[in-house]
């Protein structure tokens, strides 16, 4: 049984020099960076640990650091390239989102408009980041087909450029309800702040989905239209646009064990009610999160060899 050979090397090329290069000149220059110092043994996957093997990923994901801000940044930069607003987008977006919902659903469960945004909003951010995610994510290896049969890369690069471009966007998305809950005349507390871990778990839940979809995609590539349906109709399963109170209630117990209707819970008890949430609001996340997570790698593990034939 063979041992993997891993250099460390400190990815000196690819410095905040990086993030100040334009579109593809700094995702050029990262790469060049990564094909010139990333030096590793490719050996079959059989004959390395499961933790090893999650081990080394880590270990290559730390020295491309700066590679992986600088794609962050260069997918920011396209996505809102000659518009008008630019950025300002990104607060806009949710804002009008919850607008259209508030209006529509307020007046169907006579629920006070403007506590009732606030409760939208917030359930609103923690999908939108999730089903975002997962979508972009899950064609991120096929699309950085060009990338991968140039240089090695750890496969996982991709789905995590995607989902932290999303986490930008969830950032100017909070801010923006923060600003809101102000204006509506919500009360914030500081439990605000657990927003914080309640966020890194719902992005490591949200990278694991995306690395397990953009493998899966690689094999079927059907897949990315069969999972915009699919969270289309997940969607209607989460309380962002309606109470739980309108369940019948032998249904509700479900809930507990709905990943993603907690995370909107954790959100909302955080934020809109100004309290810690309780240990049973956690136990679904965080299951869910560390389930997906190994699934997610130990298909990467099985795969890693595969992917680049596949493309």
């Amino acid at each position: 049984m063979t041992k993997a050979t891993i250099d460390q090397p400190k990815i000196s090329g690819v410095t905040e020099a990086s993030l100040r290069a334009s579109g593809q000149d700094a995702e050029s220059e990262a790469l060049s960076a990564i094909a010139g110092q990333l030096e590793r043994t490719i050996q079959s996957s059989s004959g390395e640990s499961f933790i090893s093997f999650a081990k080394r990923t880590l270990l290559e994901l730390t020295n491309i650091k700066f590679a992986l801000a600088s794609f962050v940044v260069n997918n920011l930069r396209r996505r809102y390239r000659r518009s008008v607003l630019g950025f300002a987008w990104s607060l806009l977006n949710p804002i009008m989102t919850m607008c259209v919902m508030t209006a529509v659903f307020s007046m169907l469960f006579h629920q006070d408009p403007r506590s009732f945004g606030v409760y939208v909003f917030t359930g609103l951010l923690p999908w939108s980041f999730f089903n975002d995610s997962v979508l972009a994510g899950s064609g991120s290896i096929t699309g950085a087909e060009s990338f991968l049969k140039k240089v090695y890369i750890p496969k996982l690069f991709f789905p995590l450029v995607t989902v932290s471009t999303e986490g930008a966007n969830f950032a100017f998305s909070f801010v923006a309800l923060v600003l809101l809950s102000t204006i509506l005349g919500t009360q914030l507390s500081w439990s605000i702040f657990l927003v914080v871990p309640i966020f890194a778990l719902l992005f490591l839940f949200s990278f694991s989905c995306a690395l397990f979809f953009s493998i899966a995609t690689v094999y079927f590539r059907d897949l990315a239209h069969i999972l915009r349906v699919g969270l289309g109709a997940l969607f209607y399963t989460v309380p962002i646009v309606y109470p739980t109170t309108v369940v019948p209630e032998r249904f509700q117990y479900l809930y507990a064990f709905h990943p993603i209707s907690r995370f909107a819970e954790l959100f909302r008890i955080s934020v809109c009610e100004g309290k810690t949430p309780g240990l049973e609001v956690w136990i679904a996340p965080i299951v869910a999160t560390v389930l997906v997570f190994v699934i997610a790698l130990y298909t990467l593990k099985k795969t890693e060899r595969d992917i680049i034939f596949r493309l």
